[in-house]
């Protein structure tokens, strides 16, 4: 499915909030139906080795606190800083679907590698939010073009490949905490900006091989139509989906970013606190392509109401039986798989429910989803500071059930589409 419409004909010219892409002509539709796995692969690889970098924050946190002697509520800065750029994702989303996503999504991977690769050797706060400011960035760049790229992709089979590009970032953030982990005990954690190789040679290996051709020629062959009509005739199911990620956000949080405090504050070793990060995001790889498959299957709605109704009991059994031991990450890995098997199906959906504004509706999706996180973070480390973190979590957890009522605004699997008036 493609997003096209690099030229503006007439009176349709305009910014942002006026314009968007349209399907133009009935050839271009079919080729929107054909399912390109190379590109989603490449693509599910780029998202491996920009995701990489971002995926360290969860374990720096902890060791840019006691090397700079700073409370948890300051450190806690670390994660708006990296996700609040995310804001600018529907203009940068705009912006490539009128030039080409290729250029994001090769040079993004690079510079998230130098950046957030260079943390240890920060002597200051501010240079650590200046350096994760790059990152996010980096990080705005990449995913908005890259989640449209892979909506071209996917054809009829949109959910198989949202799950196989999301595979990519989970493994990212299985395998990062461990890559730093191990990197910081070898080298030392001022030593560990060794490991921005992986993300440069990325970066040259998407050179070569990244094709956007097909997409770059629909792109210029398309029309506009208006994007202010369009979101105010799918205000209902735009409502729940936003309403949803929000919520979801919100009570993954403290798993995401401060499971590693948690454990660490528990007296478990830092090994096993980063294990238990990887065993979650590893979980998610799993999750994600369960739950964008079935998914395709059973519909987007029925999908989100049953992950959602498990997500807190199973992050609660994990928090009650954690003692240290080896086998209760068991649990956890249940927990996450679950609760990360929505990402995809998340995605999937917006480009289903926006067709004809790939880009932009990607970059604002994401933009919710990041931000988000980025001020539940802030919230999250404060309450911990104030109630103890063990505390916090307990209570963040309960939020999932929350995002319930919005999922009943989302449509049905074959639903049609409210359209704006002529």
């Amino acid at each position: 499915m493609v997003s096209k419409g690099s030229s503006l004909a007439g009176d349709h010219s305009g910014p942002i909030s006026d314009q968007v892409e349209a399907p133009a002509i009935e050839t271009a539709e079919e080729e929107e139906d054909e399912y390109n796995a190379k590109g989603t692969w490449i693509a599910s690889g780029a998202h491996f080795a920009h995701d990489l970098y971002p995926s360290y924050i969860g374990v720096l946190i902890p060791y840019v606190q006691s090397q700079l002697g700073i409370s948890l509520a300051l450190a806690s800065l670390m994660v708006p800083a990296q996700q609040m750029p995310s804001i600018l994702q529907p203009f940068i989303g705009y912006f490539a679907d009128r030039t080409s996503r290729r250029l994001f999504v090769v040079l993004t991977p690079g510079i998230a590698a130098l950046s957030l690769s260079m943390i240890g050797l920060a002597p200051h706060l501010s240079v650590v939010i200046i350096l994760l400011l790059i990152s996010g960035l980096a990080s705005a760049a990449f995913h908005a073009p890259a989640v449209a790229m892979v909506g071209e992709f996917g054809g009829k089979k949109m959910g198989r490949a949202m799950a196989i590009f999301m595979a990519g970032g989970e493994l990212a953030r299985t395998m990062g905490p461990l890559v730093i982990t191990a990197a910081i005990a070898l080298f030392t954690f001022r030593g560990s900006f060794v490991v921005l190789v992986f993300g440069v040679a990325a970066s040259i290996i998407l050179y070569f091989t990244l094709d956007t051709s097909k997409g770059d020629a629909r792109a210029k062959r398309g029309n506009q139509a208006a994007l202010k009509p369009l979101l105010k005739a799918r205000i209902r199911p735009l409502t729940g989906l936003f309403g949803y990620s929000i919520v979801k956000a919100v009570a993954t949080v403290p798993f995401h970013f401060f499971l590693v405090a948690l454990l660490v504050s528990k007296g478990y070793s830092e090994w096993y606190a980063g294990f238990a990060l990887s065993l979650l995001f590893g979980a998610g790889v799993i999750g994600g392509f369960i739950g964008g498959m079935v998914s395709d299957r059973i519909g987007r709605k029925i999908t989100l109401t049953i992950v959602t109704l498990l997500t807190a009991p199973l992050f609660y059994l994990y928090l009650w039986l954690e003692d240290g031991s080896w086998w209760v990450l068991s649990v956890l890995m249940v927990a996450g798989l679950v609760s990360m098997s929505v990402r995809p199906v998340n995605l999937a959906q917006t480009q289903e429910l926006f067709p004809e504004a790939r880009g932009p509706m990607a970059g604002m999706m994401l933009a919710v989803g990041f931000v988000t996180m980025s001020l539940a973070s802030i919230g999250f480390g404060t309450m911990a500071d104030s109630i103890g973190i063990e505390t916090a979590f307990w209570i963040i957890a309960s939020m999932s059930f929350l995002a319930l009522p919005f999922i009943a605004l989302l449509p049905k699997q074959g639903e049609a589409l409210p359209q704006p008036p002529k």
